[in-house]
């Protein structure tokens, strides 16, 4: 079949607009796949525990006597990891118990040495059956993290248990799209075959032929 009375036809641009972002979506999911298994069989995305002792700890404390027990001093405690550009980060999890009121939890992230901790560069944890939280970060160049593990009210303190958490437990997903992502997928094909059928219809209205001007004839 010849592609232009194909996309004459109403649907046929839209219909090819989402083919393109099909085909771009698992052309991307295969190349992140192989992305990350270069970067396990270099041992850059090797998975790794952590305890409290390997972070930088700000407004918390450590409870004498129990080595992974936290106590919140303020309403913003952060746990830092100053420097993880000599690996690839893609996932971390927290393993721990709450003791009050832990509200908001959050996980920032910086992509240069020096870069300030940013909300434009944070991620939220996915709760998950065994009660850990999953923090899923983007595929970029990670140089530091800092974890926000809790946000108490002002004038109270929260404690926490903490187990462990672990780097790069849960890398996958290569081909299973996020909301956003499911949300973009169905938006940009949507407005890129919007903006293609107006073009057409401007190239179809300039090449229509014009009537010639009607001559009236001489007296």
């Amino acid at each position: 079949m010849k592609l232009r009375p194909l996309l004459r036809r109403r649907l046929a641009i839209p219909v090819l607009c989402y083919l393109v972002a099909l085909v771009a979506w698992i052309l991307w999911g295969a190349a992140a796949l192989g992305a990350d298994l270069l970067a396990r069989n270099s041992g850059r995305l090797a998975e790794q525990t952590l305890h409290a002792g390997d972070f930088a700890l700000v407004d918390l404390e450590l409870q004498a006597g129990e080595p992974e027990t936290l106590l919140t001093l303020t309403g913003d405690p952060q746990m830092i990891l100053e420097d993880v550009s000599d690996r690839t980060v893609r996932t971390l999890q927290v393993f721990a118990e709450y003791e009050g009121d832990a509200r908001e939890m959050c996980l920032y992230y910086t992509t240069e040495a020096g870069q300030p901790y940013s909300q434009d560069r944070r991620v939220y944890p996915a709760l998950q059956a065994d009660g850990s939280y999953l923090y899923m970060l983007p595929r970029t160049r990670i140089v530091a993290l800092r974890l926000d593990p809790c946000s108490p009210d002002e004038g109270k303190q929260v404690t926490i248990r903490l187990d462990r958490i672990t780097l790069n437990t849960q890398v996958g997903g290569y081909f299973l799209p996020s909301w956003y992502q499911i949300f973009c997928l169905v938006l940009y094909p949507a407005l890129a075959a919007a903006a293609l059928d107006w073009l057409r219809a401007v190239l179809l209205a300039w090449r229509r032929p014009r009537p010639e001007p009607t001559r009236t004839a001489d007296p």
